[in-house]
């Protein structure tokens, strides 16, 4: 029984210990006043009935002292349990109309029972739909922003290739570059639309981490090797570990966390991914670190965020599109974390932390 429950019981049996009191006392007090016994029927008077005080009526204004008494603390009672319940609905109502602000913790004051949780729960409902709805506002248009400058330059690709018959060759190669990016882009969010969509994905699949890493640092030396850049694996693992999960997204979490480094870090320096067990807590780290600016610190928190760009300007490729967004989605996914720091040296460090079975097993 809680708190509500209480207030309501002492609440009304306070109403009536009062309401039966002051019954009580009426009739007392006019039994004592007529000094009539308490019986059906009253003997008759004695001869010398001169010399008593006649009967004296019944005292209305005491009984309507009372009445008045029981109305007021019933509508104090009906307005103390139905103005939070009012406000509640008028709050539901603003919400379904959307308005989104709309919050009830103000209207409660200092009450401290079920209604007022109440209160709290909806208006944290709300601020999370209002977040929720904010991020979709904002990925709809980042999406239409990133999509607007492919589609401008497919565009005045297929115009020159009409005005320029001869340079047909270098505008079907502009186009078919765009058309690659813009199907890269929509492959992305439709990704990211599928992790925060909240619909439980399969996770019957069973990783190895160690071949799924090689696989990744295999990749991702292709393409560092192009933009003069080097990867090294550094692993003190002296078995390979084996997680249950989806293999699809947790190689695109660290692919994604490892070609971001790439493209971060500056020429001709290294970057370097390392992998290790942390054996009290039964936890798998993976650390991907460059040598690039690093990122403001008040910016490390929005990284993971769909198209944030950084304020640091000394990379050409000064953003983060949606790459390191579907990373954390597909770890969080998997019970993990994923975070950044700045390294003491130069550049940044992402973590990802993924939990390990209690008996993992080993791949001959």
């Amino acid at each position: 029984m809680g708190r509500l429950f209480w207030k309501i019981f002492f609440t009304f049996w306070l109403t009536l210990l009062v309401a039966g009191t002051a019954s009580g006392i009426a009739v007392w007090w006019q039994h004592q006043r007529t000094d009539t016994p308490f019986s059906d029927h009253p003997p008759p008077p004695p001869p010398n009935a001169a010399n008593h005080h006649p009967p004296r009526h019944f005292p209305f204004a005491l009984f309507a002292a009372g009445m008045i008494a029981s109305f007021v603390s019933s509508f104090l009672l009906a307005w103390y349990f139905a103005h939070p319940i009012r406000s509640l609905r008028g709050a539901f109502r603003a919400l379904a109309n959307g308005d989104l602000t709309r919050r009830v913790a103000p209207e409660m004051g200092s009450r401290r029972d079920e209604l007022a949780d109440l209160g709290h729960d909806f208006d944290d409902m709300a601020t999370q739909l209002q977040s929720l709805m904010s991020s979709q506002r904002r990925l709809l248009h980042d999406v239409s922003h990133e999509l607007r400058s492919p589609l401008a330059r497919l565009q005045v690709s297929i115009g020159l290739a009409r005005q320029q018959p001869e340079k047909i060759a270098s505008s079907l190669e502009r186009i078919e570059h765009e058309a690659g990016r813009l199907d890269k882009l929509v492959g992305e969010v439709l990704t990211l639309s599928r992790l925060e969509s909240g619909v439980p994905q399969p996770m019957d699949e069973y990783i190895d981490i160690l071949e799924l890493l090689d696989t990744v640092i295999d990749d991702a030396r292709f393409e560092a090797n192009s933009l003069s850049r080097r990867v090294s694996f550094q692993c003190d693992l002296e078995d390979s570990p084996v997680i249950q999960g989806r293999g699809e997204l947790l190689y695109r979490a660290v692919e994604n966390v490892v070609r971001n480094a790439i493209h971060h870090t500056a020429p001709d320096t290294l970057v370097t991914l390392g992998v290790y067990r942390d054996a009290s807590s039964s936890n798998l780290h993976i650390t991907v670190d460059d040598q690039g600016p690093g990122v403001p610190e008040a910016e490390l928190q929005n990284i993971f965020e769909p198209f944030q760009r950084s304020s640091t300007g000394s990379n050409s490729r000064n953003g983060y599109g949606l790459g390191l967004a579907i990373a954390r989605r597909a770890i969080e996914s998997h019970g993990g974390t994923i975070r950044a720091s700045n390294r003491a040296e130069q550049g940044l460090r992402v973590e990802i932390t993924l939990p390990l079975p209690q008996q993992s097993s080993a791949v001959s």
